[in-house]
């Protein structure tokens, strides 16, 4: 069986009542969620409070929900929304210029850049490119190169539409090929 039909039977069984598949599904996706969650804020007690929420509301209207095409999409719609819900009740999580709570640049994503990549200088060099893109075309890179998301997966997570959403991946990906191009940042 593969993994998408394991993870679609488990879903399935959670909706029937099966407790064991719901968690099943919480171990599953506790990791990835938390993760995603710290790009948000640093406030891992934050981040654990909403995940907890997610699975709550999840557990408690299991006979509400629907048939879902990609669980853990749902999932992280589910905890951005919630640490959204979270960030209009404090001040401290929004960007002033833009009144939107900030997608954090601190993840992984140099380590799926720089896979095939040895020298250290390279990878400096590649966090140095990141940090000059803006936060949404970081959130935006995140979502489709180390979580692997569809385009709409990541218009419904961002609130953008699928056009948009190749766009500024592709604004993201050209400001990148320029300053490597351009090798502006070979000397620091």
């Amino acid at each position: 069986m593969s993994d998408q039909m394991h993870i679609d039977s488990l879903w399935k069984r959670f909706l029937k009542g099966d407790d064991r598949a719901y968690t099943e599904l919480y171990n599953l996706y506790i990791d990835d969620l938390f993760a995603y969650g710290m790009h948000f804020t640093t406030n891992r007690e934050s981040v654990k409070d909403c995940i907890q929420e997610v699975f709550i509301s999840l557990y408690k209207d299991r006979s509400k929900q629907r048939k879902v095409n990609n669980i853990k999409s749902y999932l992280f719609v589910s905890l951005k929304n919630e640490l959204f819900d979270l960030f209009k009740k404090s001040v401290e999580y929004y960007q002033i210029e833009t009144i939107e709570p900030v997608f954090q640049t601190e993840y992984s994503v140099e380590d799926q850049f720089l896979k095939n990549e040895t020298a250290s200088n390279n990878v400096a060099r590649v966090k140095k490119l990141l940090q000059v893109l803006s936060p949404k075309q970081n959130e935006v890179i995140y979502y489709r190169y180390v979580e692997e998301m569809s385009y709409d997966e990541i218009g419904e997570l961002m609130h953008m539409n699928n056009q948009s959403v190749r766009n500024l991946v592709h604004r993201s990906i050209l400001k990148i090929r320029e300053l490597m191009h351009n090798d502006i940042f070979v000397r620091f």
